[in-house]
């Protein structure tokens, strides 16, 4: 019988990255899922204790599924662990700005890295979970948008320099999708709003509160983490996978705002929807 296809997801334990998992062990793929806490529950796929900010935690990830493949290589990669932070730049911690790049940028990079040599035995595929935020930045979500850019480029970079080896590189563009995180956003609001100084607290409370009352509403409305996953499996199956694909409610309609729109009616656009002016 012949070996299943084996795919890394990282970030597996909820959101996109769990639908992504579970659709692709069903659809017959051996499924690795990276997940920094074990779950403990009977899944469809195996879980892989890998924190992608932890250089000995990614090793040994490595180490054990290469000891799993017996020999085999892997046929794809799905980088989607990632966090975000919220705050006005002007009292944005710098630790914490840090902290998104060293999950969503630099984890991503090292565990690219670490398992290529995988990836080379089997020709495999790099599927990058990037973000319409890599197109169009929005007020208070600066260090979220940053690092998806950052994944737009290092996706382009990887694609030029692995199409020798016969692996591609995409980068998927969600927008609306209603995975939970914008909720992990809003449990962020009061002590985003705390930390600011009396005169911080001042200016931009008001707005904070209006900024997460709108990507609540947006966010829970949009579509399901399934219907990213299923473009995961589309990519993997695709005899010619896309450099970059959108995905998700308004989608194009927020990629039209990044690129179709001056920057003043875009900012004036977006200061309407966030904070109603």
């Amino acid at each position: 019988m012949a070996q299943r296809p084996a795919v890394l997801v990282t970030g597996a334990s909820s959101g996109i990255g769990l639908a992504t998992a579970t659709l692709l062990s069903e659809a017959g793929f051996d499924v690795l899922a990276g997940v920094r806490r074990p779950s403990g529950e009977d899944r469809k796929f195996r879980e892989i204790p890998l924190d992608v900010t932890r250089e000995e935690s990614i090793l040994r990830a490595r180490d054990e599924i290469a000891a799993h493949l017996g020999g085999a290589g892997l046929a794809a990669l799905v980088n989607n662990a990632g966090v975000a932070e919220i705050g006005p730049l002007e009292y944005q911690s710098v630790d914490r700005f840090r902290g998104v790049f060293e999950v969503n940028v630099f984890g991503a990079l090292a565990v690219t890295q670490a398992f290529l040599p995988l990836l080379r035995q089997a020709r495999g595929r790099i599927v990058n979970i990037g973000s319409i935020g890599g197109m169009i930045t929005i007020p208070f979500g600066s260090a979220l948008c940053a690092s998806k850019h950052a994944i737009e480029s290092l996706s382009d970079a990887l694609r030029m320099e692995l199409q020798p080896a016969g692996i591609s590189v995409t980068c998927l563009q969600p927008a609306s999708i209603n995975s939970g995180s914008a909720e992990k956003l809003a449990g962020q609001l009061e002590r985003v709003i705390d930390e600011l100084p009396p005169h911080g607290r001042t200016e931009y409370e008001d707005r904070l509160r209006s900024f997460m009352k709108a990507t609540l509403a947006s966010e829970t409305t949009g579509s399901p983490p399934q219907v990213v996953a299923a473009v995961v499996l589309d990519v993997l199956r695709s005899s010619r996978p896309p450099s970059r694909q959108l995905v998700g409610k308004h989608a194009h309609v927020l990629k039209f705002l990044a690129r179709g729109l001056p920057d003043r009616w875009r900012d004036r656009l977006l200061s309407r929807i966030f904070f109603g002016k």
